[in-house]
């Protein structure tokens, strides 16, 4: 561990790049928790793969273009000296490969699109986004009290954990059954957010079902034989 504070921002800046790869991960993918000591491990590795990456492309640079780049050499023969007489320059390459860096651990996270095996996901990551990706799908719940709300699922928790400490928002067209009643008649609200905690059944309609099933129809109505 750094002794300094130097030392601690400038591991803090080496670091950047596998943050960012976690961060940007995150936000495509379902939130597995990680112990400390694993997710600690995914931003250091990632810092470092991005980081050589990076220094490989500057190699490059610096073989084909030995007048536009920093002397490496020399830093290391002079040290301080050069750096004082090349500061500017040394800074401007300095901020550019480590946001080179950073952008490649976002490409890199962007690629590599976190998909959990079913075993580590939630079943609301499986229902939602795992079997039919991009879908919004028709969802629709009994709560504890015996009534029964439906909806187009606009956003849900992607916690992998089956926590009931989470919310489930359905958007319009959307109907209610009241604890009781025979049927659900057409709710005139924008959109409704449910607790997990209330849920007790979920059923859930792709739109691709319907799709199949019109295929299906069509198919039979244009084959007599296929019935």
């Amino acid at each position: 561990m750094p002794t300094t504070i130097t030392g601690l921002v400038l591991l803090v800046i080496l670091l950047l790049p596998g943050l960012t790869f976690v961060i940007v991960q995150e936000r495509r993918g379902s939130e597995h928790r990680l112990t400390p000591f694993r997710e600690t491990g995914v931003v250091v590795f990632g810092s470092v793969i991005a980081e050589m990456f990076t220094l490989g492309i500057f190699g490059v640079a610096r073989a084909l273009m030995p007048g536009l780049t920093p002397d490496v050499g020399r830093i290391v023969r002079e040290g301080t000296e050069y750096a004082r007489n090349h500061y500017v320059e040394i800074c401007w390459w300095a901020v550019g490969l480590l946001l080179f860096s950073c952008l490649v651990a976002a490409i890199a996270a962007l690629l590599t699109r976190n998909n959990p095996h079913p075993s580590a996901a939630s079943a609301w990551w499986i229902m939602f986004d795992s079997w039919f990706p991009g879908e919004n799908p028709v969802v629709g719940c009994v709560l504890e009290d015996g009534s029964y709300v439906e909806g187009r699922q606009a956003s849900f928790n992607v916690s992998s954990d089956d926590s009931p400490d989470r919310d489930l928002v359905l958007v319009e067209p959307l109907k209610y059954r009241a604890p009781g009643a025979a049927e659900a008649t057409p709710f005139p609200w924008g959109a409704v957010c449910i607790s997990a905690r209330q849920i007790v059944t979920m059923f859930v309609s792709y739109p691709l079902d319907s799709e199949v099933a019109a295929g299906v129809v069509a198919t039979q109505v244009s084959d007599p034989a296929a019935s």
